[in-house]
C-alpha cells in the first residue's frame, strides 16, 4: 500500500497535514494559527480552584482559560497505582484520593496539555509528563521500561527491552519503545535516547528558572509533529508514509530533520507545481466536505453525521440502494459497505466522546455479527484510543473515542448565528406570529407612544400580511407600530422595542 503524507503550510493562517493511502484520504490534521494546538506543551502552572465534587482542579498556565486537571491525572505518592505504557492510570483497587488531599489552592505544579481547549472548555492537563521522539517516548517520573503493545513479535519485544535496559537513565525516568522502534537498529535508539534526555535536562532547568504561570517546554513545530506522529500512527499500524510532500522549503527542511534517524527513511519532496498541494492531489473538495452532515456511499446509500450536546450520531441510510434480493440482503450489503466509511469518517473528523452508529436492522443474527465484525475490523485501524460495546439487537453500535485536538470539521468554523447550532430555523410565518404575540405582551405591560418591530426581510413580509392584526393593536392601545427591516440578522429573528 502506498502512503503519502502531505504537509500544507504555505498559508500563514492555517496548517494542514493529510495522510493518503493509495491516493485516498485517510487521516487529516488541521490547525489554525489563531487557534493552534497546545498538545504536548509543558507549563509551570498554579492551582487557582479546587472542585472536590468533580474530583478536579483548575490550573492557570497562561492560556485564555484555566486548564482542567482530574485527580486521576495527578502524580502523588499516596495515590500512585499501576500506569499503562503511555502513563495512563489503571485501577488497582486503591481508593481514589480527593483532589483537595493531593493539591492545594495556590500550589505551583508542572503540567502537560493532553487535549486542546474546545469551545468554552479549557485545556485538559496531566502531571504525567512525556517527551516523545520518533521511536521512543521518555516519561519523567514513570520509572519503568515498556514496549508498545502494537509490537506483537515477542523476539522483537525482548530485544527492545534489553536495549532499553542498557541505557543509563536518570532515577525515576521511564521510557517506552514506540511502534516505529520495531525495525530500528540499536544505534538509532541510542541516538534518540540522547536527544530526549537532552530535552529532559532542558525541561528541568526551565522549570527551576520559571515563575508560574509559564511555558517551560514547547512541542515540536507542525511539520515535525506531523512527520513524527504519522510515521508511527498509520491507521493499520503497518508503517508510516513512504513519501512526504511539503509545500514550503522550511517545512521540507523540518520534515527531513524529523526523519534523519529513521531506519527506513521516506522521501521528502518540495511541492512546487502551479496548483495548491491539496488540489494537486485531488483531496481539497473532500476536505471541505467534512463539514457536511451527509456522506454519500456507492449505490445511493449514505451516512448522516450529526452532533448533539452529549454525543455524535451516525445514521446509515440505504437510500436508493436496492441491489439485494430482499430487505435483509439490502440491509447486510449496506451495513458492510458503510462499515469502512463509518470508521474513516470518525478518523477524518476526529469525532470524540460517545459516538452512536445506527445501522439498518438485520433480522438474522449471523448477518448482524457479520456487520459488527466488519466495522470492528475497520475501527481497529484507528490510532486513537477507543472502546467499542457489543452491537445491540437493533443494530446500534456504541463507541467512546478519545480526541486530543479539535476535529477538522471544527477548525475554521463557527456556530451558525441563525440557528445557534440547532440546524433548523423557524419559518417566516412562525416567526411573524411570534413577533405579533411579543408585541401584544409588550403593549400589555406598558403604554408607549410607539412600538417598533425590528426583523429580517422574510419576517417583515409575513407581518405585512398581518396588517389587520397590527392595525387592531394600534387602535386598541392608541399606539403607532412600525415594522423595520434589518437585512443583517437571521431569517427568523426579530426584536420588539417600546419607544
Amino acid at each position: 500500500m502506498s502512503r503519502t503524507l502531505l504537509i500544507n503550510v504555505a498559508d500563514d493562517e492555517e496548517r494542514r497535514a493529510a495522510l493518503l493511502e493509495n491516493d485516498r484520504l485517510s487521516l487529516l490534521w488541521v490547525e489554525r494559527t489563531d487557534d493552534h494546538s497546545y498538545v504536548g506543551n509543558i507549563y509551570k502552572g498554579r492551582v487557582v480552584r479546587l472542585e472536590p465534587s468533580i474530583g478536579a482542579a483548575f490550573v492557570e498556565v497562561g492560556l485564555e482559560r484555566a486548564g482542567f486537571l482530574h485527580v486521576a491525572d495527578v502524580r502523588h505518592p499516596d495515590t500512585e497505582g499501576e500506569r499503562g505504557e503511555r502513563g495512563e492510570p489503571r485501577t488497582n483497587g486503591r481508593r481514589e484520593a480527593r483532589i483537595d488531599e493531593v493539591l492545594q489552592r495556590g500550589q505551583e505544579i508542572v503540567v502537560q496539555v493532553a487535549r486542546d481547549p474546545i469551545a468554552n472548555k479549557g485545556a485538559t492537563l496531566t502531571t504525567y509528563l512525556s517527551l516523545p521522539g520518533r521511536t521512543l517516548v521518555l516519561f519523567p517520573g514513570l520509572g519503568r521500561i515498556a514496549v508498545s503493545r502494537k509490537i506483537e513479535d515477542e523476539a522483537v519485544r525482548d530485544r527492545l527491552r534489553t536495549t532499553l535496559e542498557s541505557f543509563d537513565l536518570p532515577p525515576d525516568v521511564g521510557v517506552v519503545a514506540r511502534t516505529a522502534s520495531a525495525d530500528a537498529p540499536d544505534d538509532e535508539l541510542r541516538t534518540e535516547m540522547e536527544s530526549v534526555l537532552a530535552d529532559h535536562a532542558a525541561l528541568r532547568e526551565a522549570v527551576q528558572r520559571a515563575s508560574a504561570p509559564a511555558l517551560v517546554h514547547r512541542a515540536a513545530d507542525f511539520a515535525s509533529r506531523a512527520v513524527q506522529e504519522l510515521l508511527v500512527r498509520s491507521p493499520d499500524g503497518a508503517g508510516g508514509p513512504t513519501r512526504v510532500v511539503a509545500d514550503t522549503p522550511d517545512s521540507v527542511d523540518r520534515a527531513r530533520a524529523a526523519v534523519v534517524d529513521a531506519h527506513e527513511r521516506p522521501s521528502v519532496e518540495l511541492h512546487d507545481g502551479p496548483e495548491p498541494l491539496f488540489h494537486a492531489h485531488g483531496i481539497e473538495s473532500e476536505v471541505r466536505h467534512l463539514a457536511s452532515t451527509r456522506v454519500a456511499l456507492n449505490g445511493g446509500a449514505s451516512l448522516v453525521i450529526q452532533e448533539t450536546e452529549a454525543l455524535w450520531a451516525i445514521d446509515v441510510n440505504s437510500g436508493k440502494r436496492r441491489r439485494g434480493a430482499n430487505l435483509e440482503a439490502t440491509a447486510l450489503e449496506t451495513g458492510l459497505l458503510a462499515a469502512a466509511e463509518v470508521a474513516r469518517q470518525i478518523r477524518l473528523r476526529d469525532l470524540a466522546g460517545l459516538i452512536i452508529v445506527d445501522f439498518i436492522d438485520c433480522r438474522e443474527p449471523e448477518n448482524r455479527a457479520q456487520v459488527e465484525a466488519a466495522v470492528r475490523q475497520e475501527l481497529a485501524r484507528d490510532p486513537a484510543r477507543m472502546r467499542v460495546a457489543a452491537m445491540s439487537e437493533f443494530m446500534v453500535l456504541e463507541i467512546t473515542r478519545k480526541r486530543t485536538r479539535a476535529g477538522a470539521g471544527r477548525a475554521g468554523s463557527l456556530r451558525c448565528p441563525s440557528c445557534g447550532g440547532v440546524g433548523r430555523v423557524r419559518s417566516a410565518a412562525s416567526a411573524g406570529l411570534a413577533a405579533l404575540r411579543d408585541a401584544r405582551a409588550a403593549l400589555a405591560r406598558g403604554k408607549p407612544s410607539r412600538l417598533e418591530i425590528v426583523c429580517s426581510p422574510s419576517v417583515a413580509d409575513d407581518l405585512e400580511r398581518r396588517e389587520g392584526d397590527l392595525a387592531a393593536l394600534e387602535a386598541a392601545h392608541g399606539v403607532e407600530i412600525d415594522v423595520v427591516e434589518e437585512p443583517g440578522i437571521g431569517p427568523d429573528q426579530f426584536h420588539v422595542h417600546l419607544v
